[in-house]
C-alpha cells in the first residue's frame, strides 16, 4: 500500500492519539487555504475522516470523495455524524483511480510524508485537478522534531532506541514541498507554518495518548519489554516539564501549501 494502510489501521485509536491535533491545525488550514464554495473535492490519504468532516462542515462543498489506503480507517471515517454527504473509498494515492479534471480541489492532510513517492502522489493530485484547480497539503514538520510525537520520538533515542520513522520525512518540510508542487505542474504556490500548542492535563495523559499502539511509534512502545518502557516513560518524565498545575504542554509545527493547476 501506498500511505497510511500498513501504519495505521485502528481508526478509533489514531483518532485519540492525533485527531485533536489534526484538527486543530486543519482549522487554520482551511482559514488559509480560502477555497471556493459548492465545488468537488478529492480528500487523499483521508484516514479516519478528520479533515473530511472539516471540509463538509466548512467549505461548503459540492462533493466530496475521500480515499485512503485502509479500510480499518475508512470504515471509522463513515460512522462520523458529519460526513453523510460524503464517498469514501479505498485508493492509492500515487495512482488515482479518477479521470483527468475530475475535481476543483485536492488536499493531503497529514499524508504526503507516508507515500513512500510523494512526487508520484502530487503529481496524480494534479491530473485529476481541473485547470486552475487548488492542490493543497499541510504535514507535520519532521524535519524540525514539528510531529506532536516529536517528544515520544526524542525520549526513545534518550534510551537508545531508533524511533519509527515515515517514509518521506524529508517531503515535511517548505523546501520540499515546493519543490514537489513545482515539478507537478503547480503555479501560483504559496506555503506558510502553522504552530499549535499541545496540552495534556498531566503526564498520565500524554503517556496514554502517545503509547497507544494506534501507529508505528505506539505499536514499538508496546512491543519493548517492559523494563525498557518504563525506563522510557521515566525518561519522558524527566524531559517533559509539567506547568504550575501539572499540565503538560509544548508546540507542534506543521507545513502548509497551495496552488494552482496550471494543466
Amino acid at each position: 500500500m501506498s500511505s497510511t494502510g500498513q501504519l495505521f489501521t485502528d481508526g478509533a485509536a489514531y483518532d485519540q492519539m492525533m485527531g485533536r491535533w489534526s484538527r486543530r491545525v486543519g482549522d487554520i488550514f482551511i482559514d488559509w487555504l480560502d477555497p471556493p464554495k459548492q465545488v468537488g473535492w478529492l480528500d487523499i490519504g483521508c484516514g479516519t475522516g478528520a479533515f473530511t468532516e472539516q471540509i463538509v462542515r466548512d467549505c461548503a462543498p459540492a462533493s466530496v470523495i475521500g480515499i485512503d489506503p485502509s479500510p480499518e480507517q475508512l470504515a471509522f471515517a463513515r460512522q462520523r455524524p458529519g460526513v453523510d454527504t460524503a464517498e469514501f473509498h479505498v485508493g492509492d494515492a500515487q495512482a488515482l483511480a479518477y479521470p483527468d479534471d475530475s475535481f476543483d480541489v485536492a488536499v493531503m492532510a497529514l499524508a504526503v510524508h507516508f507515500i513512500p513517492d510523494p512526487g508520484k502522489a502530487v503529481g496524480e493530485m494534479s491530473r485529476v485537478l481541473r485547470p486552475g484547480g487548488l492542490g493543497a497539503a499541510y504535514v507535520w514538520d519532521y524535519t524540525q522534531a514539528g510531529a506532536p510525537t516529536a517528544p515520544l520520538a526524542a525520549g526513545m533515542r534518550a534510551i537508545g532506541v531508533d524511533p519509527p520513522a515515515p517514509p518521506s520525512r524529508n517531503a515535511s518540510s517548505t523546501a520540499m514541498l515546493e519543490e514537489l508542487w513545482r515539478k507537478a505542474g503547480f503555479v501560483q504556490i504559496d506555503t506558510r507554518s502553522i504552530s499549535i500548542p499541545v496540552e495534556f492535563a498531566d503526564f498520565e495523559e500524554f503517556w496514554k495518548s502517545m503509547t497507544v499502539p494506534a501507529g508505528p511509534a505506539g505499536k514499538a512502545v508496546a512491543e519493548m519489554p517492559a523494563d525498557r518502557r518504563a525506563r522510557l516513560r521515566s525518561t519522558l518524565e524527566e524531559r517533559l516539564s509539567p506547568t504550575a498545575d501539572g499540565r503538560i504542554v509544548y508546540q507542534a509545527l506543521a507545513n502548509a501549501i497551495r496552488g494552482r493547476n496550471g494543466g
